[in-house]
């Protein structure tokens, strides 16, 4: 992931400067774990604290966006340069985002996209023309950032904090600037409303479909949670655009949008998924846009629902292209361009292919919703799955493992190791409702095992294939992983060969995502997802930790 500009440093030096960077990352959520700490009522750094506990509660109350605003204000608001869009939503916004950028890019634009939480390395967050920000980089701006943190730090509550997404969002917008980007796509968090990503000045609003979740914080009704998600939508937005969506999300959008006199175009009404297939190299598409033009490309996720993302991806940058202060700085808007932009992007964890020989397919569903589209692509391959789930409390646990049973040979119920979420106690009694073979396993090690081992027990399986790491733990292991920075499709394997296979489908939070992805392609991971902190006593040291 290092990239080394000019020559390459001797060995010592590189030792230093991945000290730094931790060392930076860790400054990101100081502010962050001394609010724990003064919540659980101990003075910052006090041995005798316990690990940071998760914090929940409505984001209206204990969200402080604006801190976010007060930093960006203070660094001479890098959001104000090029332009930005925001993307919103409960499913699909980062595959939306990188989509976004990549037809922007492929049009000759210089793009800078921020999104999160990241699966193996923090900077995976930022990067310009899909080019992750240098770990370098990422220390000289903290360098500059790190007083105005402290300054504002001290002018706060004990019990309040700057949100180190907000830190993330405040190197990245300055990397950008810096760098010289034509426009920004930039992904929110759980919700928009109170969201600091939210607190940018965007031209532009995308509102991906909204489910039920996080209803602890957004919540309690799918209504509460749309009204968060709309908060996308802000004065000063040009146009607004929004996927899929239920009719009740789909009406308050549209409410939110004219009370602010801002253009909203909905997929399935303003613009539409004409065809979508699954080919021997992908999910081909065809797309038309709101201006009525027709996209066919093959995108590499095969997923269905990639096929609403790249709809409304295409929708967004259409008008972006269209707006007159793009003359002359990329190339006007083309079919083709935006076909080859959807085609390259790149969506790790996303209804990935991970292995073929067992089928090893790895999704971060959490959502009846998202789950059915995974069981309508297995139902069309015939293909049946031993599940491994990692469905936390907060999430639609009960939703994701009902709609998976149809194509399931058995339900293995584990956990991420980080220890950051929790798991319903009643899951494996709730989960025999409707599978017959149930069985809890503490990690994601032994969840395999015994998957690999219901795996061969069962008729169609590859004669002597096994389930472990690249290079073969388990004896007669056979599986051949593809590198997660690959486009990821079917890759040759066509379609006859899949019915009567066997396979192992993974599904979890993201922080499931990412420690699937880097056990079984054995690429490091550095750091939880959601906090990266090296501390003994901070959320990604072991403790949990709510620190979007």
């Amino acid at each position: 992931m290092k990239r080394w500009i000019g020559q390459k440093p001797a060995e010592s030096e590189v030792t230093r400067v991945f000290d730094q960077f931790w060392d930076a990352i860790d400054a990101v959520y100081q502010s962050y774990n001394r609010a724990s700490w003064a919540r659980a009522g101990f003075p910052e750094g006090d041995p005798r604290a316990p690990a940071p506990g998760r914090w929940t509660g409505p984001d209206a109350e204990r969200r402080r966006p604006d801190l976010t605003r007060r930093l960006l204000d203070r660094l001479g608001r890098p959001d104000y340069g090029a332009p930005s869009v925001l993307v919103a939503g409960s499913k699909g916004k980062g595959s939306t985002a990188r989509m976004i950028a990549g037809i922007l890019q492929a049009h000759g634009l210089r793009v800078g996209l921020f999104t999160g939480p990241h699966l193996l390395h923090p900077m995976e967050r930022i990067t310009i023309n899909g080019i992750p920000l240098p770990e370098e980089d990422f220390v000289r701006w903290m360098n500059e950032i790190g007083p105005l943190i402290q300054e504002i730090d001290r002018e706060i509550r004990s019990d309040e904090y700057i949100a180190p997404v907000g830190i993330y969002l405040a190197v990245a917008l300055c990397a950008f600037r810096e760098a010289g980007t034509d426009i920004d796509v930039l992904e929110c968090g759980r919700g928009a409303r109170f969201d600091d990503v939210a607190q940018v000045r965007a031209r532009w609003a995308a509102v991906t479909p909204v489910m039920e979740e996080h209803l602890k914080e957004l919540g309690p009704t799918l209504a509460d949670v749309a009204w968060h998600k709309a908060g996308a939508i802000r004065p000063g937005v040009r146009a607004s655009f929004a996927g899929r969506q239920n009719p009740e999300v789909a009406a308050l959008l549209r409410g939110e949008a004219k009370a602010l006199g801002v253009p909203l175009r909905i997929l399935g009404r303003d613009f539409c998924v004409d065809e979508a297939k699954i080919t021997s190299q992908g999910l081909w598409t065809a797309i038309t846009t709101p201006g009525g033009r027709r996209i066919e490309t093959t995108l590499p996720g095969v997923g269905g629902f990639q096929a609403d993302n790249a709809a409304l991806a295409a929708a967004v940058a259409e008008n972006i292209l269209q707006d007159e202060s793009w003359r002359g700085r990329g190339a006007p808007w083309s079919e083709a361009r935006a076909a080859e932009g959807l085609r390259k992007a790149v969506h790790p964890g996303r209804c990935q292919i991970l292995s073929r020989r067992p089928l090893i397919l790895v999704d971060g569903a959490v959502t009846g919703a998202s789950a059915a589209q995974i069981r309508e692509l297995l139902e069309r391959w015939r293909v049946r799955v031993v599940t491994v789930g990692a469905v936390p409390c907060d999430k639609d646990y009960p939703g994701v493992y009902r709609e998976l049973a149809a194509v399931s040979d058995g339900l293995v119920l584990t956990r991420a190791g980080n220890g950051y979420f929790t798991y319903p106690g009643e899951r494996e009694a709730m989960a025999r409702r409707w599978y017959a073979r149930v069985a809890t396993a503490p990690n994601l090690k032994e969840a395999l095992r015994v998957a690999g081992m219901w795996l061969k027990k069962t008729r169609g399986t590859p004669a002597g294939a096994g389930v472990s790491r690249r290079t073969g733990m388990a004896a007669g292991a056979n599986v051949h992983v593809q590198r997660v920075e690959l486009p990821v499709g079917l890759g040759g394997r066509h379609e006859k060969e899949h019915p009567g296979e066997r396979g192992i489908l993974l599904v979890g939070a993201q922080p499931f995502v990412a420690e699937v992805l880097s056990f079984l392609t054995e690429c490091p991971q550095h750091g939880s997802m959601i906090n990266d902190s090296r501390a003994k006593d901070s959320p990604g040291g072991g403790g949990r930790g709510d620190a979007r």
